[in-house]
């Protein structure tokens, strides 16, 4: 994270429709990349590419490693890449609980043997604060844990191979027999994509409404794991259930872009405390099911210690807009087609694929959908009637071919430009059953997720390439049509009212990156909240609160858990750096065989280049490269057993040297020394 100085900073069949219990309603409240690892163990094992500090001096001294710093000076170490405990994030905010200087990584101790009785609390977000997915949140009271969502984030550019990122749990493993419950806000992926792994770890009910638990249900039937106790909750009945000895909780529903949204109320012996989840105030939604405004008013007239609530539009001034704004620019798009309409959107936004159905309705046009997370989600949703699809309408997408293309639409996702989502690839010519063609018209209904732009970009110049007729947001004035999205978050004054209503004693922003959450916290201060009493916090911060105070405390682990295939952890921070060694510089390995009695080469050393030169047209390096390596064994005392571990780093510097003198490049470096 950025420092930010600025005073202004501020598989079950039965299905969750009907799992498990009905929750009663209760009164109660290396170094040079390519160096190989000091680990090296033995002659005949390639070296670990990047064990050590690049900074590290060789015994040639300091100034070859230094030289060769600057050339990797764009690749982030270790905890740049998996953040820690001990790296501790910049945060200089006026609302960082320490009035703008750099919190310390002990938490703040009181007179010694004074003892306090009252009730204490703990907040400690793991996930989704700073960053835009992988939310995930931890409340502790006493003896007590409830876990409140468990989502995924994509990767960045800086984290090649790795298929998604899901929250450290190491906190919540080391207290374990205090985990009761997990809550469920809503269904969207960065906020239970990252169930399948986590869920296994607290055989622990979980709570949520319909819908929210048959996506959680959806995600781990892809998993081999002991169904959970589902405990599903009507937000509109206002239930409450007990859970464990320190919290009473209540789902209230908000408006998102997903159908049954909730925020958390949790009642503590300290008092009140709200998650909001995602929500957007919508007066008129598609689904007939508004934000429960009412009950939050009701919340804040019996008193909240603290509101901690979505920050992702804070950026943007005023209130957002109803989705039904929408439904005339789908219908008025959809008359102006002349051949297929192809529409995108998030395959979990069901209030979105209604309109789209309907819209196909209203055109007379047949509907396919594209994708296989647009067909379950779909499937889950019909059986639970969450989508109406009026019978006849649905076609397989093999049949297009049959209909007129002015009769045909197609539901897809991919509208992030997703490496191989269904419009991806349909604009690479590599789908199965669908090849664009000039005159398609394509709909993006969704905005740009920030980090998305380039691959956005990227896909809408192949489909033009085609021949394709783009409507998104970014056209709406050049091509003169009404909005085509509504985000689902709320903008400045939605959160303003809000806070107004509640009138929380403090509050936190949470899911967000940090400029969201410092705009949220400006708006929380101008509707009502003391300035000393908002807090904003990063992955793995505490915030303790009794019932009249709150302050940081010592903050836990909180990095990320990187999932790459079926590997779960395994990728690190130092096998990153070797990734984006080997795809910036390349790799330049050097196969030596000597015999086992003399410790002679009994060849000349093989070399072998990946992705740092062509040695056709390079045989000059090449060679001094082998004559570099027979330097070095004629260099080795014979009479004494050799340390292969510590040769092969030395030969490590020595070839990194020559090739960087001459390329100013520095590929992983890969020794092998085999013995015959």
């Amino acid at each position: 994270m950025e420092p930010n100085k600025s005073n202004n900073n501020p598989g079950r069949k039965a299905g969750p429709g009907k799992p498990g219990k009905q929750a009663s309603s209760q009164n109660s409240a290396g170094s040079a990349p390519g160096r190989p690892s000091q680990n090296a163990s033995g002659p005949n094992q390639p070296p670990a590419g990047a064990g050590n500090s690049r900074g590290q001096a060789s015994r040639s001294g300091g100034q070859r490693s230094g030289r060769r710093r600057g050339a990797m000076s764009g690749v982030k170490n270790h905890t740049d890449l998996v953040p820690s405990v001990d790296a501790m994030p910049v945060n200089k905010s006026v609302f960082n609980g320490t009035a703008g200087a750099q919190q310390s990584k002990r938490s703040p101790r009181g007179p010694a043997n004074q003892v306090n009785r009252e009730p204490r609390l703990k907040v400690m977000p793991l996930g989704g604060l700073g960053e835009i997915g992988k939310n995930m949140m931890a409340i502790e009271c006493n003896n007590d844990i409830v876990i409140i969502d468990m989502g995924f984030a994509f990767p960045g550019n800086d984290q090649p191979g790795v298929d998604y990122i899901i929250p450290d749990t190491t906190y919540l493993e080391r207290n374990k027999h205090k985990v009761r419950a997990i809550v469920i806000t809503h269904g969207h992926m960065d906020h239970v994509g990252a169930a399948g792994y986590i869920v296994p770890k607290f055989p622990v009910p979980i709570y949520g409404s319909r819908l929210s638990l048959a996506f959680v249900e959806k995600q781990l039937s892809e998993f081999k794991v002991q169904t959970p106790k589902w405990m599903v909750m009507d937000p509109d009945k206002h239930e409450r259930v007990q859970i464990g000895a320190n919290f009473n909780l209540e789902l209230v529903r908000v408006t998102h872009t997903i159908a049954d949204s909730t925020a958390a109320v949790l009642r503590t012996p300290a008092g009140t405390i709200i998650n909001t989840g995602d929500w957007r105030p919508d007066p008129d939604p598609l689904d007939g099911k508004p934000m429960d405004f009412n009950r939050f008013r009701e919340l804040g007239e019996e008193g909240v210690l603290l509101l901690m609530s979505d920050s992702t539009s804070c950026d943007h001034p005023g209130h957002t807009a109803s989705e039904r704004i929408i439904v005339p620019t789908i219908d008025d798009l959809f008359s102006r087609a002349e051949n297929r309409l192809i529409v995108t959107c998030f395959s979990s936004s069901i209030t979105r694929v209604q309109l789209i159905i309907d819209a196909a309705v209203k055109a007379g046009r047949k509907l396919a959908l594209v994708g296989r997370s647009t067909l379950t989600n779909v499937e889950v949703c019909v059986k639970l009637g969450y989508i109406k699809v009026p019978v006849g309408l649905l076609v397989r997408i093999q049949d297009i071919v049959n209909l007129p293309d002015n009769k045909v639409t197609i539901l897809c996702t991919g509208s992030q430009g997703e490496n191989n989502s269904a419009l991806v690839r349909m604009s690479t010519g590599d789908h199965q059953n669908v090849k664009i063609k000039p005159g398609d018209t394509i709909i993006f209904t969704n905005s740009v997720i920030p980090g998305n732009e380039k691959s956005v970009v990227d896909l809408v110049d192949n489909l033009m390439r085609e021949g394709a007729l783009i409507y998104s947001r970014a056209t709406e004035q050049l091509k003169g049509h009404g909005p085509v999205h509504v985000g689902g978050h709320g903008f400045r004054d939605d959160v303003g009212d809000l806070v107004a209503l509640v009138k929380p004693r403090f509050y936190v922003p949470i899911h967000g990156e940090f400029h969201h959450m410092v705009y949220n916290a400006e708006v929380a201060v101008e509707y009502g909240v003391k300035r000393e009493d908002v807090f904003i916090m990063d992955n793995g911060d505490v915030l303790e609160l009794t019932p009249t105070t709150a302050q940081k405390g010592a903050r836990i682990p909180a990095g990320m858990v990187m999932v790459d295939g079926s590997g779960v952890g395994d990728v690190e921070g130092v096998v990153l750096r070797d990734r984006l060694a080997m795809g910036g510089d390349g790799v330049f390995m050097i196969v030596a065989t000597v015999s086992r009695k003399t410790g002679r080469l009994v060849s000349s050393p093989d070399i072998i280049s990946r992705g740092f030169i062509y040695m056709k047209e390079n045989e000059e390096l090449v060679n001094k490269a082998r004559a570099e390596v027979r330097q070095a064994f004629e260099k080795r005392n014979l009479k004494e057993p050799t340390d292969w571990a510590k040769f092969k780093l030395r030969l490590r510097d020595d070839i990194g040297d020559l090739l960087y003198s001459k390329t100013k490049r520095s590929p992983m470096i890969l020794p092998v020394v085999n013995e015959v």
